[in-house]
């Protein structure tokens, strides 16, 4: 690799705002289609070189990779995962009587909640494994849509969740297999969310080497492969594995200004130019990407992860009954005094979490009327909801008898989980994806050119 003096970071362009940064296969993509890569030798040559780093940069985490692999190490953490969540609740009684309500309510004999509960978890881990944090691939998809690492965690967290209930004797003996089913049931609830958690947030996952596979396939589609087309993590030479971080940003600009001057015209100059800047603009992310701008339905999602997390362990306990009979116990006028202080302390802890005391830099980006945080309303809400959907379908506010208590019930479950919906939208930083007003108004300027259309067609 020759020398050049590097292009200052500083002379990039900055991306627009709702952009996500390039991931590993982009940059091969697009150091692949640049023009000459093909015909001109010492072209293919730089790209080599710039590729060595590129791959460097990805084991090392600095690039992140748009897809992911599912391993042995990944059915490990799960089991782990779903022990730790699962065995608190074994000493639970709750999950006695959530399991007879579960098993009890049905409609023409068929328990309603017990096959609701079992339709959450399955979205639930979905939305663990597809909808939070990054927005990557699953490399092992059955039927190219469900993927197997949805199947793995749940196959794992259910056989859990039976072995230890049927162990601490929890389930009668199997007296009853469909109250046995029930109680399994509940707890699996729980499990399956550890086991989830326990597989995707592990930071010790190996790199997937579909940067390779995917450059091979390509190359071997083209008719033309030789051994600048490949890249290898075993390949790359001693000096790069030695860099600091910092030395590998700025041999990735020395590189680059060796592709620059190998490549034939300017536009081609320019095309380098624009890979260069997504590389250090993905590096910079990973390195440095602490700030949180954007709210994207990716955030509503792991609000709504983060709010079950917290929220589940206090489904099964009984004290949220006498906590909420003394949120109604003192009132002025028909004011609930405590209820409302409650309230408004959620909304504190939102504020305080999120933005003031929190692990990470967050934005008040766009908000409500100029003035109410997005952030703010999106996690009260999705929690709230949450909560009041989880005590419904676990039988926790007897059928809604009683409205208010119902909603005082609620209440202290929801203050738990808004803070696992704070947390749980925040910790994973930046989320890819468009921005949520611009889906919004993305949508609404497509529904108006349909409307547009029929009128005309009418």
């Amino acid at each position: 690799m020759s020398g050049h003096s590097s292009s200052p970071a500083a002379t990039d362009p900055e991306p627009p705002e709702d952009q996500s940064p390039a991931t590993i296969e982009d940059l091969f993509a697009d150091l692949r289609e640049l023009p000459g890569y093909r015909e001109e030798s010492e072209t293919r040559a730089e790209v080599h070189d710039v590729k060595q780093l590129l791959v460097e940069a990805h084991e090392r985490g600095l690039i992140d990779s748009g897809v992911r692999d599912l391993t042995r190490r990944d059915a490990a953490e799960a089991f782990v995962g779903s022990v730790i969540f699962a065995s608190p609740l074994l000493v639970e009684d709750g999950i006695f009587d959530i399991a007879d309500y579960l098993f009890e309510f049905t409609l023409a004999g068929v328990p309603v909640f017990l096959i609701v509960n079992t339709l959450f978890v399955f979205l639930m881990t979905y939305a663990l494994i597809e909808w939070t944090g990054q927005d990557q691939e699953e490399t092992a998809v059955l039927f190219g849509v469900v993927p197997i690492r949805m199947i793995v965690v749940l196959t794992i967290s259910f056989a859990v969740a039976t072995l230890l209930m049927t162990v601490w004797g929890r389930v009668g003996g199997w007296e009853s297999p469909i109250e046995a089913i029930a109680r399994i049931n509940v707890l699996w609830t729980v499990g399956s969310l550890g086991a989830a958690l326990g597989d995707i947030v592990s930071n010790n996952e190996p790199r997937p080497a579909v940067v390779q596979r995917e450059h091979v396939e390509a190359t071997a589609a083209s008719g033309t492969q030789s051994s600048l087309d490949v890249v290898t993590v075993e390949e790359l030479p001693e000096s790069v594995r030695q860099m600091s971080d910092g030395e590998l940003v700025d041999a990735l600009h020395e590189q680059f200004d060796d592709l620059e001057l190998a490549v034939s015209d300017a536009a081609n100059r320019e095309a380098v130019h624009q890979i260069r800047t997504e590389t250090i603009q993905a590096t910079l992310d990973n390195t440095f990407g602490d700030r949180i701008q954007k709210y994207t339905s990716r955030d509503i999602a792991e609000a709504f992860v983060g709010s079950v997390v917290f929220a589940i362990p206090f489904l099964v306990e009984d004290g949220v009954f006498e906590i909420a009979d003394f949120f109604l116990s003192f009132q002025i006028g028909i004011f609930p005094v405590f209820f409302l202080v409650n309230a408004a302390f959620v909304l504190v802890m939102i504020l305080a979490l999120v933005y003031w005391a929190g692990p990470q830099d967050v934005q008040v980006n766009r908000p409500i009327f100029g003035l109410i945080p997005r952030r703010l309303v999106g996690i009260a809400a999705v929690s709230f909801l949450t909560a009041a959907a989880l005590m419904t379908m676990w039988g926790r506010v007897d059928n809604w008898q009683d409205p208010v208590v119902a909603l005082a019930r609620i209440s202290v479950v929801w203050t738990v989980a808004s803070f696992g919906a704070s947390l749980g939208d925040i910790l994973p930083g930046e989320s890819s994806g468009a921005d949520i007003n611009d889906e919004i108004a993305t949508l609404g300027e497509s529904r108006a050119m349909g409307d547009d259309g029929e009128n005309r067609d009418g």
